[in-house]
């Protein structure tokens, strides 16, 4: 039985990624912010325990949740502190939290361009911040107990606007810095039988995808080789894959789940 956690887990891509593990015997440790939805980490606790109730199991799989902002490395601490304690081990630890902030270099208002600076600086930040510094944070503490163990999988949760020119820099310099992160990671820890992987998925139907207008969607789905979106689930089961020991032998690799959109 094997341990996880798993950041921004409570919707989109990190919810799927946290019951793709658990219905496949994972204890799941979910981390979600929630500033503005307090009780959406509860709903999909409970709607994950429903599913492994449905399921036979041998073993049922435990489920917790904690709220955390993982920028703040003495929450950080404490939490992934009670989640060694009530699972004995942290063997797989998934980055998955980020947000965009949606600031972009207004090139058409030069006459503000002086006073859109601040504006902008505060969302990079928050990008940085939360994206790839909270990623830092975990990544650091969680190896710190997968250390004692000479074992464990980190997965980091990039993008493709981590790899390709995108208008939202600090969300994709942010992106960019999380495929860095896991090679720098992967050097140092591979040693010591802990492995960093990430996955970078393309235009994928959830979360910030689901905002652009129905014009950019038919504009981006003309530009991918397969004509469409991919879903959560095909997420997840990539990462489900390079958590477990069928991807022993691949550390420090970024993996592309975006229907072949970068070949083009």
């Amino acid at each position: 039985m094997k341990n996880s956690i798993i950041t921004g887990a409570s919707r989109g891509i990190g919810k799927a990624i946290t019951e793709e593990l658990a219905l496949s015997g994972y204890n799941v440790a979910l981390i979600s912010r929630n500033n503005h939805h307090p009780s959406e980490l509860v709903r999909t606790l409970d709607e994950l325990k429903e599913k492994i109730k449905n399921n036979n199991y041998d073993y049922k799989p435990l489920c917790i949740g904690f709220e955390c902002d993982i920028s703040d490395k003495f929450r950080v601490k404490e939490v992934f502190s009670k989640i060694y304690d009530k699972f004995g081990s942290i063997d797989v630890l998934v980055n998955n939290a980020g947000i965009n902030s949606r600031r972009s270099l207004n090139v058409d208002n030069i006459p503000k361009w002086f006073e859109n600076l601040d504006d902008n600086l505060s969302g990079f930040d928050e990008e940085i911040n939360v994206n790839l510094r909270g990623s830092f944070i975990c990544s650091y503490i969680a190896a710190g107990y997968m250390l004692r163990n000479k074992r464990g999988s980190i997965v980091n949760i990039s993008s493709v606007k981590g790899i390709e020119s995108t208008t939202s820099l600090g969300y994709g310099a942010s992106k960019a810095g999380m495929i860095k992160l896991t090679r720098d990671f992967a050097k140092a820890l591979g040693a010591y039988g802990i492995r960093v992987n990430c996955v970078a998925p393309g235009f994928i139907n959830c979360g910030m995808t689901s905002e652009l207008s129905d014009e950019k969607k038919t504009e981006y789905k003309k530009k991918i080789p397969s004509k469409r979106f991919g879903d959560v689930e095909e997420v997840a089961k990539v990462v489900r894959f390079l958590a477990s020991d069928n991807a022993s032998y691949i550390n420090g690799e970024c993996i592309n789940v975006n229907g072949g959109y970068l070949m083009i």
